[in-house]
């Protein structure tokens, strides 16, 4: 699927809207650039697909495994230096789980989707069309 986002002067406004075809939602620029501190900025979005993906992987894991899990919890923040994008994630699964079902956890945390992508080498191939 392909994301489109799109903006255009005439909005008065920095708000970027973006697309999957299905789903809608909008971004702005960091509040230190002028946007509205209303929409997230694209680095709330990066890390915000780390938070999703693990929350719902993990909501899937549990449920398949049936896992006595009551509420998932996942918050990610990054910090940038020396051109590192590091992201610090925390996640907090309730419920009345081992000490070894809370292992089985982290480990398929670790392998949500969006976490193995961002692990990875990322190429960006830009055309102007």
């Amino acid at each position: 699927m392909t994301i489109q986002a799109t903006w255009k002067p005439s909005q008065g406004n920095s708000i970027c809207r973006l697309t999957n075809g299905t789903a809608e939602w909008q971004a702005d620029l960091d509040a230190a650039a002028g946007g509205d501190t209303r929409y997230p900025n694209p680095h709330d979005l990066l890390d915000s697909a780390l938070a999703a993906c693990t929350t719902l992987t993990l909501q899937l894991y549990a449920k398949r495994k049936g896992y006595a899990v009551t509420d998932v919890q996942v918050s990610v923040g990054h910090e940038e230096a020396n051109g590192t994008y590091t992201m610090q994630r925390e996640v907090r699964v309730s419920g009345d789980l081992s000490p070894t079902i809370l292992e089985d956890l982290l480990r398929v945390a670790n392998r949500c989707p969006v976490h193995k992508t961002l692990s990875g080498q990322f190429s960006i191939q830009t055309s102007m069309a």
